[in-house]
């Protein structure tokens, strides 16, 4: 995967997450970690962060279901309205643009539009900022700003798709603001086969993965597994994540000869110990809370096998730092990781929540010689040390100025 682009390059990011030090911490700052990644590469980078600010009624009732929103949906809801800001961020400079939006997930007037055009264009001006390409993260409103920005700018553009969603939000526009879209990064091979099942929706693409530092790569320790007894899960507790389901699939295929490190916080804690108890397994159960980097790298140093089935996971970067670490990892099948994990080679898939089916993947694995788990293992870490934090941003890059003479040909996938 390694890239080697030595023309630098003016990037536009459109996206409507971006962390500041004024935004939930819940919230996933893998836009940066692909922008700031450019700068170190000596490129130039602009933000422009498009925030929702909805009626205070929203935030008043975000405030009160706080916690049984955030278990449902798996991030911070905002609970309180924020304002445009330019600030930077790691040589990343940001400009957080407010649009007015009446409620979740709907589309923004074109009144918005218009404003929010308007302030990325005298921002853009402010800064000399002649883009190379413009690249957009999620679909509203980016696709429609990022559609009039290329009509300006005459430049390429990247659309990454973070879900499968079909812009049902843009009605009869969608068509015509795909056909802005030069080139597509897939978020997971999940994504891209869910949203290439119509034609219609066909464009050049690569594999838009995330990356992790290549710190987590270094001083692995040797692994033996003589045994599988160790296992451990980092996350959240929320319900699409299936917890619960790990205890009972462990007690199902190991009794009680294992021991559980869940290394997070959430509303499924309560449930955790309940079924511990209700398996008489309550001494092999932990529950860590939130531990900081270092003793998460400590705890996957000493775990055979990490284990997250969750449902509607876009990636997971913990699946990564899991087989960074050498870990037996198993993911969920036709969601995030699916693509980068191959089934029995590098780590294991499995049906999302299904206890049964990961039960018996559990028992596969404990039935394996210890060669073949070392295999599997050092293929695991094999696939962590391509997948850096430097080479998916350098990769990505290399993919959008592509573009430029390559936008009439087939699909380039990683």
């Amino acid at each position: 995967m390694t890239t080697t682009l030595q023309e630098k390059k003016r990037i536009l990011v459109l996206t409507p997450i971006y962390p500041a030090d004024d935004i939930p911490k819940g919230w996933t700052p893998v836009v940066h970690y692909f922008t700031r990644e450019w700068v170190k590469q000596g490129h130039r980078v602009l933000v422009v962060n498009y925030q929702a600010k909805f009626p205070k009624v929203f935030y008043w009732l975000a405030r009160l279901l706080k916690g049984r929103i955030t278990s449902k949906v798996g991030y911070t809801v905002p609970t309180m309205a924020v304002t445009d800001r330019k600030y930077q961020m790691e040589g990343v400079d940001v400009y957080r643009v407010c649009l007015k939006k009446q409620k979740p997930h709907s589309r923004y007037s074109q009144h918005e539009i218009k404003k929010a055009l308007d302030k990325t264009m005298a921002y853009c001006k402010e800064l000399d900022f002649q883009p190379d390409a413009v690249a957009a993260h999620w679909s509203n409103p980016q696709l429609e700003l990022m559609c009039q920005l290329k009509a300006h700018f005459n430049v390429p553009t990247c659309y990454i798709a973070h879900d499968a969603g079909h812009f049902k939000e843009f009605g009869e526009d969608a068509k015509r603001l795909w056909d802005a879209v030069d080139i597509v990064g897939y978020r997971s091979a999940a994504i891209k086969r869910r949203f290439e099942i119509t034609r219609e929706y066909i464009k050049p693409s690569f594999m838009c993965y995330s990356g992790i530092p290549a710190s987590y790569n270094d001083n692995t320790k040797a692994r033996k597994f003589q045994d599988v007894r160790s296992i451990a899960y980092v996350g959240t507790l929320i319900k699409r994540k299936y917890p619960v389901q790990i205890i009972t699939a462990l007690t199902r295929s190991a009794g009680k000869d294992f021991c559980i490190s869940y290394a997070g916080e959430g509303q499924e804690a309560e449930a955790i110990k309940a079924e511990a108890e209700r398996l008489g397994v309550t001494e092999n159960v932990r529950l860590l809370g939130r531990i900081d980097r270092n003793e998460v790298i400590k705890l996957l140093d000493e775990t055979d096998l990490f284990i997250m089935i969750s449902r509607n996971e876009t990636f997971g970067l913990v699946y990564l730092e899991a087989m960074a670490r050498g870990c037996i990892t198993i993911a969920s099948r036709n969601e995030g990781f699916d693509g980068i994990i191959e089934d029995g080679k590098n780590g294991f898939l499995c049906e999302a929540g299904n206890s049964d089916e990961l039960a018996e993947i559990i028992e596969r694995i404990k039935q394996m010689p210890p060669q073949q788990r070392i295999d599997i293992s050092t293929n695991a870490m094999n696939t962590a040390k391509e997948l850096t934090d430097g080479n998916v941003a350098a990769y990505y890059l290399e993919q959008i100025v592509k573009t430029t003479t390559t936008t009439s040909s087939e699909p380039t996938n990683l």
